[in-house]
């Protein structure tokens, strides 16, 4: 891409400096939290979706890892009342999901977790959930995320990836494609095929691999621990 100066650079240009958008939010918690707000109303639609696609019944606890406002976690607690939920994620944004638990009447079942997905350890979950996160990254950390994951969740434990996903073949659909230029713009990472993450998630060591759509272009790819 090119920058401001005219030279040309492999870093996205959204923001100021082309740095990218999560360490600017770490620079400023206000604009992490707008950037959260703004974020929930977009996601709303397909967290009520993927929790009717997939059977939750025999979980317990869902982290939702990078959960923003905890949308996704909102979506699986409305279908499965079994499920207790908390929201991973830096402690201004920790803060906006607290609100929406509350304006949800969700406050005694959805908490959050303050921490550094890269460096701090999870907490106990039976059921780890990665909503419109790989995307955000490179190959190489999606593959660091899976082997967190497998590592942290018990046996029997499962692995959700929620997603926009290219075809088989990574030659649409358009609006994925499309979604895809527009990420470039602010994140290193890139939209994946399903077979991709679905291998990211084996490498780990997950089996019972599956890719079940959901919603529009959103699909999920899920794993188990043996």
């Amino acid at each position: 891409m090119i920058a401001s100066s005219g030279q040309l650079t492999d870093r996205p240009q959204a923001y100021e400096g082309g740095e990218q958008a999560f360490i600017t939010h770490e620079k400023e918690a206000e604009l992490a939290k707008q950037f959260t707000r703004a974020m929930h109303s977009a996601s709303m639609g397909p967290a009520t979706a993927w929790p009717e696609k997939i059977d939750l019944s025999g979980h317990r606890k869902l982290l939702d890892v990078g959960g923003g406002s905890g949308a996704h976690a909102i979506g699986a607690l409305w279908q499965w009342r079994n499920l207790q939920a908390a929201v991973l994620d830096r402690p201004p944004v920790c803060e906006v999901a607290q609100e929406y638990a509350t304006k949800y009447g969700l406050a005694d079942r959805l908490g959050t977790h303050a921490a550094d997905m890269w460096n701090d350890p999870y907490p106990a979950a039976d059921l780890h959930f990665y909503g419109m996160i790989f995307h955000d990254w490179p190959a190489d950390k999606c593959r660091f995320l899976a082997r967190k994951s497998f590592a942290s969740l018990p046996s029997g434990g499962q692995i959700i990836v929620h997603e926009m996903l290219f075809n088989e073949h990574r030659t649409g659909p358009f609006g994925v494609a499309a979604f895809n230029m527009v990420m470039l713009m602010y994140v290193e990472g890139e939209q994946y095929a399903g077979r991709e993450i679905g291998e990211f998630l084996s490498e780990a060591g997950f089996t019972d691999i599956e890719v079940k759509p959901t919603f529009g272009y959103w699909s999920i790819v899920t794993g188990r621990k043996p």
